[in-house]
């Protein structure tokens, strides 16, 4: 499996219950269209990146059309290896897929195999007639080699029912995934490497890290031992700042020192919870460079807290595969980490983007007891 270190399961990657970018929530495709559905599959929220060898699993529910239309509520990634393998791999898939179907109401599945391999037939049937066994009949499943411009796919249902994928990257669905400010990669390894450790900024940063932390401990003790006002002094003075290094990141980079004290800054539990209220404004993009820049040039507690605000903002936004990515890099570094743990186990739920907007608006209630105003935007 490709992602071990996020899921537990052998056999499950990663979910989502809420692919975004579409009406209510819902990814509206027409299913005779396969080539396009196909296509849409990289820009979709849970995605975003092209997938290979990977089984995808499209959960339906029912419209309250008196056509009976059907919409796409959730979408899974699996390792097609490990649901063609043997019953054991079709079941714990069909255990995971099953459990959102329950809870999300939802009444039938489409099934995309993504296999290049010469035996890709061989290992489309095992997996077909596996989860068949475990309890799972997709109303439409297809084969293709690759997601891109014009390759092949094939209907592994009806025979004959053939044809070509579009073009990806004029899909709609990618269109409002990149309006949305998130980015298609080439491969699920470009989206591995998002937190990978920065040991030059790490060299930059060590040298004023520790005095920063100590500044910001004295001031903070000093503030709140003379008084409470004083102590919300200092936070709001703290927060400003920071505010105002991310709203002019896009034309001013910070230097090692100032992102050093950004470090310190963020072990205050109250700076740093309100940092997650900058996941629903326009902030966004420039507060979750941020947050990768730290946690790529720091260790332990200080990474962890970088990385679990980097992940709730892409799990907000329906990015629920980088989101995984980034809580497991939190909690390898902290395994500890309270917010963290509660991320992961949102995400091992399969819990949708908009059941965890609560730490977002707690954030900015904070900040407006500060006297700090933080808009939301989405």
């Amino acid at each position: 499996m490709e992602a071990s270190d996020e899921i537990s399961s052998p056999a499950f990657d990663e979910s989502d219950a809420n692919p975004g970018n579409t009406e209510n929530n819902v990814l509206r495709l027409c299913v005779d269209d396969a080539g396009e559905l196909i296509a849409a599959i990289p820009a979709t929220a849970m995605l975003g990146f092209v997938p290979t060898r990977s089984l995808v699993m499209a959960l339906l529910t029912k419209d309250d059309t008196p056509e009976g239309d059907q919409s796409i509520r959730a979408v899974m990634r699996f390792d097609i290896a490990a649901a063609a393998a043997d019953q054991t791999g079709a079941r714990q898939l069909a255990n995971v897929v099953e459990s959102v179907c329950l809870r999300e109401n939802l009444t039938s599945t489409m099934l995309i195999a993504i296999d290049d391999r010469p035996n890709w037939s061989t290992i489309a049937e095992d997996v077909v007639h596996h989860l068949g066994q475990a309890g799972i009949e997709p109303s439409h499943a297809w084969w293709v080699g690759e997601i891109a411009p014009g390759a092949e796919y094939r209907d592994l249902l009806i025979l004959g029912r053939d044809s070509r994928v579009d073009d990806p990257r004029a899909s709609t669905v990618a269109f409002a995934h990149v309006l949305e400010g998130n980015q298609i990669y080439g491969s699920r390894d470009e989206l591995a490497g998002l937190l990978t450790p920065n040991a030059d900024l790490a060299a930059q940063l060590q040298p004023h890290i520790g005095a920063a932390a100590a500044a910001d401990r004295c001031r903070a003790s000093l503030a709140e031992a003379t008084d409470a006002e004083h102590g919300y002094a200092f936070r709001r003075e703290a927060t400003e700042w920071m505010l105002a290094q991310i709203g002019t990141a896009s034309e001013t980079s910070s230097t090692a020192k100032d992102l050093a004290t950004i470090v310190g800054l963020l072990r205050d539990r109250f700076i740093r919870d309100i940092m997650f209220g900058l996941s629903v404004t326009d902030h966004r993009g420039p507060a979750e460079a941020l947050w990768r820049q730290i946690a790529s040039a720091t260790q332990g507690p200080d990474r962890a807290d970088a990385a679990t605000l980097f992940g709730y903002s892409a799990y907000h936004h329906g990015n629920t595969v980088v989101a995984g990515i980034a809580i497991a890099e939190a909690l390898h570094a902290d395994p500890d980490h309270v917010i963290a743990n509660l991320l992961d186990l949102a995400l091992r739920e399969c819990i949708r983007p908009d059941q965890i907007r609560r730490m977002a608006d707690s954030g900015r209630e904070i900040a407006a007891e500060l006297g700090i105003e933080i808009t939301t935007t989405v």
